[in-house]
């Protein structure tokens, strides 16, 4: 069989593809069938035709039959089958022939001969089986024409040559306008079983491309929801840690371990964002260059510069790329990203991450890593914020307590130092008085952080010890005491500030009053020496005299007594 046409395809073919036409196994089940039907047909045609048939007739169908049966019944060969097949159609044929010449059935037999063999083989044997079968029309009209042999049936018609040769004609023309329609009809069904399977195979492609994507699709979503799901932990670790050295180091930990890097630093700008140094590390060589600064050159290839200048993130890949520039102090680097830390659109630093890897890093991992570095570089931010305002409290206590500790020794040095409850009264002590040490509870009062005085109390009678509750009551009595003495004493100054200012804003008004430097000055000595009640009061106009300009000016003065 001809292997090489497409229509001929082999019975081990893909059940799955429906377009796979098995022409092979098309032509078993076709014999199949066909042998089936001939021994149900060729069982009742023997019954009817055998009283009538001839001897010749009655062996030769009988045979032929047990033939039949075999082939049908016994699992034999494709080949074998179709050749026996046709074998038996071309001896009826020509028992046909050799009994009524072509005046019966003979040339019926003939073309279903021709037709079987175009359908079980391929196009040489259908051209094979038509030239013995016109040269078997040929040797047998040869034959009777000399009259070597006459036809075995009785009341056959007179038959010449031009008979056979019209039969002969016939026949071929008949024969050869089927095999051509035959043929034709395989050559169409192979080209639209071809259309089909190339059809089938270009949509089995394309539904092959879109699972791929499908599933690149798929891995590429479930790789972002693990990226996101790692910045969001690394973020609320970071967002807990309030000291900024912790922080760097936990972010490049986090980073190394929840995406799976190698190595990840964070370096820090200087003021001029000159030089950059390395605060943190993830990798055992990073943490050996910790400390390390490198200069920033203005260089338009530099990754670190376009971070800084450009404020967006840089990646490098060793797949031949010209900026890719291999570190020594990390060998493995197959992909770097490199990312600025931005705080209120100024860059504070940068986060450097090695992958060992081909193409780890695209655009959408920038993206995803870009936000954790802003968040990192807020987070930076808030605790340096928050340690200078930490700094600032501590100074202000600071300030606040000096404050207090001056103010009240001023106070306590201008009034009373204490009084005392005694059963006749209370009575103050002066500071020539010692204040009793001996039995009792002893709590001092605390202000801003200052013992601005003691509450010293004693039971009546017997000495009893002191409950915790009860010193406790007397702490809170304490802390109330200091703090209304605290009011008290501001109000006190205020409102001598605002009795000064109430002075001066009489004397700013009277002294206003006239444009004339006489009255002026008058004015304001005879105000000065009412209000603070002077013996003498004396105001002077003019410059000093000094060394370097020993000429006397021009002064005048009025006193008042």
């Amino acid at each position: 069989m001809n292997s090489s046409n497409p229509f001929f395809k082999s019975p081990a073919v893909d059940s799955s593809n429906p377009a796979a036409f098995d022409y092979i196994g098309w032509r078993e089940q076709f014999i199949s069938a066909v042998l089936r039907i001939a021994c149900v047909l060729g069982a009742a045609l023997i019954a009817v035709s055998f009283p009538t048939a001839s001897v010749t007739d009655r062996v030769l169908f009988p045979v032929l039959y047990i033939v039949l049966l075999s082939i049908t019944v016994l699992k034999t060969p494709y080949s074998v089958r179709a050749a026996t097949l046709l074998f038996m159609v071309y001896i009826i044929a020509t028992n046909s022939i050799l009994s009524w010449g072509p005046w019966i059935d003979g040339s019926v037999f003939f073309i279903a001969f021709i037709i079987l063999s175009s359908l079980l083989f391929d196009k040489r044997i259908d051209l094979i089986a038509l030239l013995v079968s016109i040269l078997t029309f040929a040797s047998i009209a040869t034959l009777q024409q000399l009259g070597i042999y006459k036809f075995a049936a009785a009341g056959v018609p007179v038959t010449t040559i031009v008979d056979w040769a019209t039969y002969v004609i016939d026949f071929s023309i008949i024969s050869a306008i089927l095999l051509v329609a035959i043929n034709q009809f395989k050559k169409a069904l192979t080209r639209v079983i071809q259309e089909m399977q190339n059809a089938f195979s270009a949509l089995t492609i394309e539904r092959e491309r879109l699972e791929d994507r499908v599933r690149e699709r798929t891995e590429e979503l479930e790789a972002r929801a693990s990226q996101l799901r790692s910045s969001t932990s690394v973020t609320r670790t970071i967002a807990e840690i309030q000291n900024i050295s912790e922080l760097m180091e936990e972010s490049t930990r986090l980073i190394s371990d929840q995406f799976g890097y190698y190595h990840a630093g964070l370096y820090l700008l200087d003021e001029r964002k000159k030089t950059a140094f390395l605060q943190a590390a993830s990798s055992v060589s990073g943490k050996q260059l910790i400390g390390q600064g490198f200069r920033i050159e203005p260089n338009r290839l530099n990754m670190t510069n376009l971070v800084i200048e450009q404020r967006r993130p840089q990646i490098s890949l060793d797949i031949g790329e010209t900026n890719f520039v291999r570190d020594p102090n990390f060998p493995l680097t197959r992909s770097r990203i490199m990312l600025p830390l931005t705080v209120r659109s100024q860059v504070i630093g940068i986060l450097d991450i090695h992958s060992d890897q081909l193409k780890a890093f695209d655009s959408q991992d920038a993206e995803v890593l870009q936000t954790l570095a802003d968040l990192i570089a807020i987070s930076i931010d808030n605790v340096r914020l928050l340690d200078e305002t930490k700094s600032l409290v501590y100074e202000l206590e600071a300030n606040t307590t000096l404050q207090a500790r001056e103010t009240w020794s001023k106070f306590t040095s201008r009034h009373k130092p204490a009084y005392q409850y005694t059963p006749a009264g209370v009575r103050p002590l002066f500071s020539n008085l010692k204040a009793d040490k001996g039995d009792g509870m002893h709590i001092p009062m605390i202000l801003h952080g200052q013992n601005i005085g003691n509450i010293v109390l004693k039971r009546k009678g017997i000495s009893a010890s002191w409950s915790e509750r009860e010193r406790i009551l007397v702490e809170k009595v304490a802390a109330q005491v200091a703090l209304a003495l605290e009011n008290s004493r501001l109000v006190d100054e205020t409102q001598k500030n605002a009795m000064r200012n109430q002075v001066i804003a009489n004397i700013s008004s009277r002294v206003r009053e006239t444009l004339d430097v006489e009255s002026v000055v008058r004015t304001a000595t005879t105000e000065l020496r009412r209000v603070f009640d002077l013996k003498e009061a004396e105001i002077s106009i003019g410059a000093p005299q000094t060394e370097v300009l020993p000429a006397r000016k021009n002064t005048s003065s009025l006193k008042l007594k």
